[in-house]
């Protein structure tokens, strides 16, 4: 990761003569994917939610500046809602013989704002007419922001609400990954964007009354977005008449 950024710095030093820059608004859908460990925390065992698709809508603003007729720098900050829930059960309190918990298993776990700043070379792998396609690839940068909610009392069950209460203490507030994908440009306006960012830890523990516990848990998103470029122009070097 440290080698990539300092590529993408070093290419973005250098430009040729005209550098040509636009910028625009993006918006389309995410579809995330949630993976994690069986956990036990004191008597509460948490399990994430995974195996399914959640899909949300996702917004941004991009702007790009043109190395050259293939290369470019690509940078964007989006903004989306993910999600991490979780089945959770008291494991101490059987119902019947050998089945703990069975109707005071609850479901939950605290909404989470991601801002996301993308830094992505492009390269322009043909172009027929006003059609381009392109293929990129580079980092995410993320902001997991855990949106506040009231805490929660499950009646009868101290230990499970003391628990899902701390869901929020397990977020990554800052998170990185690859991301990398294609965009086809017709007339240079209007771009298509499919985005693929592998799988990833957003947890890795979890502190509940001041203890803390082991708590992986891991995500990936596929996007699928569509943009329009609203202006651009070219900087000139001085020596240029």
């Amino acid at each position: 990761m440290k080698r990539l950024l300092i590529g993408i710095i070093c290419l973005s030093a250098h430009w040729n003569a005209f550098s040509q820059n636009s910028f625009g608004l993006e918006f389309g859908q995410v579809d995330q994917n949630s993976f994690g460990n069986v956990n036990q925390i004191g008597n509460v065992i948490v399990e994430p939610i995974g195996g399914g698709t959640t899909t949300t809508r996702i917004f941004g603003l991009f702007y790009e500046r043109e190395i050259s007729n293939r290369l470019s720098l690509h940078n964007k900050v989006t903004y989306s809602r993910v999600f991490t829930r979780y089945y959770f059960y008291d494991n101490s309190k059987p119902v019947f013989p050998n089945v703990p918990g069975l109707f005071e298993g609850k479901v939950g776990g605290p909404p989470v704002g991601r801002l996301s700043l993308e830094i992505l070379p492009q390269f322009t792998l043909l172009e027929v007419g006003k059609i381009r396609l392109n293929a990129f690839g580079g980092v995410n940068l993320s902001a997991n922001i855990v949106k506040e909610q009231a805490d929660e009392f499950h009646r009868g069950l101290p230990e499970l609400s003391t628990v899902y209460n701390s869901f929020e203490t397990s977020q990554m507030p800052f998170t990185a990954n690859f991301a990398f994908g294609g965009s086809i440009e017709y007339a240079r306006r209007i771009v298509f964007w499919a985005k693929y960012q592998p799988t990833s830890y957003y947890s890795r523990e979890i502190e509940v009354e001041g203890k803390k516990y082991p708590f992986e848990n891991r995500w990936n998103f596929l996007s699928m977005t569509m943009g329009y470029r609203f202006y651009s122009f070219r900087f000139k070097k001085k020596d240029d008449s």
